[in-house]
């Protein structure tokens, strides 16, 4: 009706509309349609809400369940860098001891060498003495002289040390 009024040209009077009872018609199209589905979309609503409410508990715990693993992490990687400080603090201190112990067994071995070095020095110039005496005896035996005075047998022993 309100298109062949449109279609003819002639204004329309509100008195010739039925809008009330057609709002009236929705509204209680509305209102069955609610009674009889309402109940199952209060079912679906809730439904949705519990798995919603589910996933977020979850996402929580997994939340609390990582951040717990983070920090224990970061606790053990403390631990790990106090630990690795504290090898590589004993290994210099472990290094500084056997510095400082071969340092005092090479002065001790230095001083060994010395030692034997002055003591085979002292024996060379004994058995060089004592080969310049028997030297200097040989000669004396086997001379044709065989006067022994004092000075002659001085100033051969003095002869064959300054040699």
């Amino acid at each position: 009706m309100i298109l062949s009024a449109m279609v003819a040209g002639t204004p329309m009077q509100v008195g010739q509309t039925d809008i009330v009872m057609r709002v009236l018609n929705f509204l209680l199209f509305l209102g069955i349609l609610w009674y009889f589905t309402g109940s199952m979309l209060k079912k679906a609503l809730l439904k949705r809400r519990s798995k919603i409410s589910d996933k977020l508990s979850s996402l929580q715990d997994q939340r609390q369940s990582i951040k717990e693993e983070k920090e224990q992490a970061l606790s053990a990687l403390e631990q790990a860098k106090q630990q690795a400080s504290q090898i590589v603090s004993n290994a210099k201190q472990e290094a500084y001891l056997l510095t400082q112990k071969y340092d005092q067994q090479s002065k001790v071995m230095i001083e060994k060498l010395i030692k034997n070095y002055r003591s085979m020095q002292e024996k060379e110039e004994e058995k060089m003495q004592e080969e310049a005496i028997a030297e200097v005896l040989d000669t004396l035996f086997n001379a044709s002289e065989t006067a022994l005075d004092m000075p002659v047998y001085m100033r051969l022993i003095h002869q064959k040390v300054v040699q």
